[in-house]
Parts: structure tokens; C-alpha cells; sequence
């Protein structure tokens, strides 16, 4: 302010102190940014900045005075200005700041990058708060597998504005599962997760190898257009299992589920996965049977230890010379020692346990037949007293009598006599000169 404006002032204010007049208006210059914001003083509207021009009010009284300077887009300024009465006027000058809107940008799926004018913002959900009020932005979304999305935006205010987008694949998904589940799913030989498990596959479709240990690789072809969602359930084939049958003693039958196999041991090389039932059989031992579970391409062995069920049989008769059967077959014929009316042992040797017939047969003897249970890795003893079937069998007619019948005793027959055992114990000798005519009744 130069000297003559000031001692204006100076004068005026004596002059108004002297003669008690009040004190002169005073103008308040408002300048700045942005043109057009409106000015206010104490509430009251009193004009708009007009760029370098400035926006003048007056009159007003010397003292504190609130100014606010507002407009759309931009933070309102708020401010206290004090006017002097040793000035005429005061300049202030204003820059308001533009207000910065709050976007909350939402994507299904996330973790989409958000650009906008070329330069990224961050990925999704993710909130903007460095974008002017009033203009409108064009937010680009992009995701690998999905197409990208623009976004228009525009903010008035600090109202949070929400924009929750969902993107559109540029490839297709499969839903994939097995069975069973836990499946490695390959395409082009790269890893894309276990089943049960969403695979993103390229427009026009790809080749799904399914691979788990055990089991058969599967591979399915999928055709896909952007966009699109599938669904694929594989079942998973079993490979073959190898079970080996091992028995001791070796050479017993092996069957498989009923289906014979051979003599062990025996490897089945193309068994099937799960429950199968093994029964093994040799002669002269108890059969057994086994459940086995086999795996998916597993290398089962399974040993059996067969227990003899084999007892044996010793049999003496009175007299000796039976011819001795069991059940039916021919075992030997019991011998003779020495004097004794008692034959020697015969030895009958793997005897299954369990009953058996036993039959003896000699000659002018009655046939016997027993019942005999042999017990298993044991022996069993059986006597077998046989009685003699008195039938006679040859006539003699003498030149003194009537005819004589009985048994030929053909150890004790000579030339000069022939003896008859006439009943059991009871013999009689015939001398040949006196015997008129012999007759065997056994023709």
C-alpha cells in the first residue's frame, strides 16, 4: 500500500475517531481455482473465482470474517479472513484440491489386474482412491484364462462407489472326477491338479490323461468354445494283479474262485483287483481256504501249509492168509509166523482219518466186515478173528455103507487114504480100496 493510501487511512480513521462516524466498508479479492467455484462469506453467496480476474466482495466490516470456496469435484476451502481498518481491501487467493472418489472394484473370480490409462492399479478386490471426482475412467480387466472387461466409471463425490464384475472364461472349464477319486489330470503333460478338480481347458478342446498308481492311464477327449462348463466322471480300470501260490507240501491243486489253476506252485499273472477266494487241495491232507484282496497292479505271494490228515492201519487176523480191503481196495494179505494161529502185522500206510470198511476174505472162511475210524498222524490197530464156513464140498460112497459127506481135507489126503472133516474138529479117514465113487458138490 503507498504512502498516500495509507495516510488516507490513517486520516480517515482520526477524522471518524474525532467525530465518532463509523468506520468505512472494506472489499475482501478472492482469487484461484477453479474458475466457476463459488465464494462464500460468512454463509452467504457472493460471487465465483473468474480465474485471474478477481471475485470482489464488498462491503464489508473490518473484522473476522469466514470464507469458503466450493465446487463440484473439488474439496471445499475454509478459511478465516481478518480485515484490518487500516486497509481498504484484503486479497486472498484459493487453489481448491480435487476431490478423489472411492471405488471398490470386485471380480469373480479375483486376482484380476485392474488398469486404467495404461498404468495398473492392483488386482482385484481392490479399492481406487486416486481417481479424480467427474471425469469418467475406463478401468481394463484382465485375468489369465478369462477375456478382458472394460469398466466405465465415474465419481461425484467421496460416496464409495462397488462395481462387482464377473468374467467370462476365454477358455472352458471341466469338472473332473474319478473313480476312485485322487487321479493326477494331465493335459499336454502338464500337471493340473487330483480329482476332484476343475480344469480350465483352451477354446476348441484338449486331450485329459488320468493317471493314479494301480490303475490304467485314461485319456478323454473334451471340445470347449469359450465360456463353456463341463462336467467329466471317469472310472478308473484296475490293472492286473500277480499272485503267486506257494504250498508246502508242493504239487497240492490250486483253485481260484472255484477255476483251477495248477499244481503249486502257480503264479496267476493276470489276476484281477479285489476279493478272490484260494483253495488248495492235495491227497492225504486237510484243504484249506483263504480270502486274498488283491491290489491294482500288486505282487501278492501267499503260502499254505497243508496238514497231513494221513493215519495208518495195522491188521492181524486168525488164521493168516486174509486178503484184507479197505473201502473197497485190495491193501495185501496178512502172512503167517511161525506156529502161531495169529498172523503177522500188516501194515496199511496213509490212511485218511476218518471211517473206513475194512473187509476180510479167506477161502472156507465166513467174510468179515468191520467199520474202523482212523484218526489223522495216528495208528489204529484191528484183529479180525475169521470163522470157518463148514460146507461140505465132497461125498464119498463107500462099498461098506451109506455115502459120507464133509470137507477134503486135501493137506491129509494120500494115495492110500482120503480124510473128510466130517464136522468142525471132527475128521475121518477113508481108505481108497473101499470107496466106491467120489462126488464134488461144489460142481
Amino acid at each position: 500500500m503507498n504512502g498516500k493510501l495509507l495516510n488516507g487511512a490513517l486520516l480517515a480513521v482520526a477524522v471518524a475517531a474525532l467525530t465518532g462516524a463509523k468506520p468505512l466498508p472494506m472489499r475482501l479479492d478472492v482469487t484461484g481455482q477453479p474458475e466457476g467455484a463459488k465464494v462464500f462469506v460468512d454463509g452467504t453467496l457472493r460471487g465465483t473465482l473468474q480465474g485471474v480476474s478477481p471475485c470482489s466482495v464488498t462491503p464489508l466490516e473490518p473484522g473476522r470474517h469466514r470464507l469458503r470456496v466450493e465446487a463440484p469435484f473439488y474439496r471445499p476451502l475454509d478459511a478465516y479472513v481478518r480485515l484490518d481498518e487500516s486497509e481498504n481491501f484484503v486479497s486472498k487467493a484459493v487453489d481448491l484440491e480435487p476431490e478423489r472418489g472411492l471405488v471398490l472394484v470386485k471380480t469373480k473370480p479375483a486376482g484380476a489386474t485392474v488398469t486404467c490409462r495404461g498404468s495398473s492399479l492392483g488386482t482385484t478386490p481392490l479399492l481406487v482412491t486416486t481417481l479424480p471426482c467427474g471425469p469418467t475412467y475406463t478401468l481394463e480387466l484382465s485375468l489369465n484364462g478369462y477375456q478382458k472387461k472394460r469398466v466405465e466409471i465415474r465419481t461425484t463425490d467421496r460416496t464409495p462407489l462397488v462395481r462387482d464384475e464377473e468374467l467370462v472364461l476365454d477358455s472352458g472349464l471341466v469338472y473332473c472326477t474319478t473313480e476312485p477319486a485322487g487321479a493326477t489330470v494331465l493335459m499336454n503333460g502338464i500337471d493340473r491338479g487330483v480329482t476332484p478338480v476343475e480344469v480350465m481347458v483352451p477354446r476348441g478342446g484338449a486331450v485329459l490323461t488320468f493317471r493314479l498308481d494301480g490303475y490304467q492311464d485314461a485319456e478323454r477327449s473334451v471340445g470347449m468354445s469359450a465360456g463353456e462348463r463341463q462336467t467329466l466322471a471317469v472310472k478308473m480300470e484296475g490293472r492286473p494283479a500277480r499272485l503267486t501260490v506257494v504250498t508246502e507240501p508242493e504239487k497240492a491243486k490250486v483253485f481260484l474262485d472255484e477255476n483251477y489253476q495248477g499244481k503249486s506252485p502257480v503264479t496267476i499273472s493276470s489276476a484281477a483287483p479285489g476279493a478272490h477266494e484260494i483253495r488248495v487241495e492235495l491227497p492225504g491232507h486237510a484243504p484249506l481256504t483263504r480270502t486274498v484282496q488283491l491290489v491294482n497292479g500288486g505282487d501278492a505271494t501267499e503260502t499254505f501249509k497243508l496238514e497231513s490228515v494221513l493215519g495208518r492201519l495195522e491188521v492181524i487176523t486168525t488164521p493168516a492168509g486174509a486178503k484184507i480191503s479197505v473201502d473197497g481196495k485190495v491193501e495185501g494179505v496178512t502172512r503167517a509166523q511161525g506156529d502161531s494161529e495169529k498172523s503177522r502185522i500188516l501194515m496199511i500206510e496213509k490212511i485218511a482219518a476218518g471211517e473206513h470198511a475194512v473187509f476180510a476174505h479167506l477161502d472156507g472162511y465166513l467174510d468179515v466186515s468191520r467199520k474202523v475210524v482212523v484218526d489223522a498222524k495216528e495208528t489204529k490197530q484191528l484183529y479180525i478173528s475169521l470163522k470157518r464156513n463148514f460146507t461140505p464140498d465132497t461125498e464119498v460112497e463107500t462099498i461098506n455103507g451109506a455115502p459120507v459127506r464133509g470137507v477134503l481135507v486135501k493137506e491129509k489126503t494120500t494115495e492110500e487114504q482120503l480124510v473128510l472133516e466130517l464136522r468142525p474138529g471132527v475128521e475121518q479117514a477113508i481108505r481108497r480100496e473101499t470107496i466106491r465113487k467120489i462126488t464134488n458138490l461144489k460142481e
